[in-house]
């Protein structure tokens, strides 16, 4: 008999198989994840050891194809493909930020960048990113009201506070976002609403990374500790 040709070998692959798929399923060769290879690798990102997977569960994540061991680097992405502040600043936003007094958060900052790239479209030099993110959330704050009311207590007050905070971030941003009419060809009101910035924020306190504190005067003295980083 062909060694691999027998009961037991078709028993191993079952359960290798099995146990693969209980791991993660490997999902790079789904087009959106290709075009993001692509668009990292020309920002300088080489990598061969790791997949975007869905993990039973958990959902969505990053899979090494080999086995790791202790003390070694799972993954390390050049300062080009970070989404920071600095990327926002160094943007068409940031003539308007360094100008607006008081200085906008970082927060705002990022959440600013993310919905007009989102806009963007296809012009967006980040499409390959903001076409893997998340089309909604379910964050407590994008719960319906009959939703949260249905959570114990001390859930559904950090919710609603959660939801008043968000709020409150919209309505005290709306100024800001009106001084950036002149890139605009549309109403700002119809590009920053309140989905629009809700869908920014979410995506921001979901997936940001943490980098050294840093501090620019066109920005106000909250951390700007957060970066994206788009794998």
């Amino acid at each position: 008999m062909q060694k691999g040709k027998g009961r037991t070998s078709r028993i191993r692959r079952r359960k290798l198989c099995g146990s693969s798929e209980s791991r993660g399923v490997n999902e790079s060769h789904k087009s959106e994840f290709i075009e993001l290879r692509k668009w990292l690798k020309a920002r300088k990102f080489q990598d061969s050891n790791l997949a975007p997977a869905c993990f039973p569960g958990t959902g969505r994540g990053l899979m090494s194809q080999t086995s790791l061991q202790e003390g070694q680097m799972i993954i390390s992405l050049p300062e080009s493909c970070l989404l920071t502040t600095d990327t926002v600043i160094r943007s068409y936003l940031g003539a308007y930020i360094t100008k607006w007094k008081p200085p906008p958060s970082p927060l705002l900052a990022l959440c600013t960048f993310l919905v007009s790239e989102k806009h963007a479209g296809h012009r967006s030099l980040w499409k390959p990113y903001l076409e893997i993110l998340p089309k909604a959330y379910t964050c407590p704050v994008c719960l319906e009201p009959e939703v949260v009311n249905l959570l114990p207590k001390s859930l559904k007050a950090k919710a609603e506070e959660q939801r008043a905070h968000v709020q409150e971030f919209f309505a005290s941003s709306r100024d800001f976002f009106s001084s950036l009419q002149p890139l605009f060809a549309e109403a700002v009101d119809s590009i920053f609403s309140y989905s629009a910035l809700l869908w920014a924020w979410c995506t921001v306190n979901t997936r940001a990374v943490y980098l050294r504190p840093r501090q620019r005067e066109c920005l106000s003295a909250e951390p700007d500790t957060c970066a994206l980083a788009p794998y």
